[in-house]
């Protein structure tokens, strides 16, 4: 288990919506930018032990096979209107896309994201 910046808050507010049975979705490339943070915190930070690292992929394994994934290529089209429209990254327009595909709410701790997106351009 990674300890970042509102992590206990995240995993709280995670898991209250468990117990509430709401469904969790995400978009098919948060698996690799999450293990990339794994391997950020092991190789670049050197607070991870390798062996830490093989026990966060397991279980973020467990949490990712939970999830409703949604498919970049369903995504594709809307993701390239928001980032050029809201001059953000095609990565982060992925999760924006999709919670609008579901009708859902995006909850992110990417401060910059919440700033570029709230207002109501899209």
């Amino acid at each position: 288990m990674l300890n970042e910046s509102d992590s206990t808050e995240a995993r709280a507010e995670v898991s209250g919506f468990l117990r509430k049975g709401y469904s969790l979705c995400t978009v098919d490339i948060a698996l690799a930018e999450c293990l990339n943070v794994i391997w950020k915190h092991t190789n670049l930070l050197k607070d991870l032990k390798p062996e830490e690292a093989s026990l966060a992929v397991e279980d973020l394994k467990k949490l990712y096979d939970e999830l409703a994934i949604t498919s970049t290529r369903e995504l594709k089209d809307e993701a390239m209107h928001i980032a050029i429209s809201q001059n953000i990254t095609v990565y982060d327009a992925l999760f924006i896309a999709a919670a609008q595909k579901i009708n859902a709410t995006l909850y992110t701790a990417d401060k910059k994201l919440c700033a570029k997106t709230d207002k109501p351009k899209i």
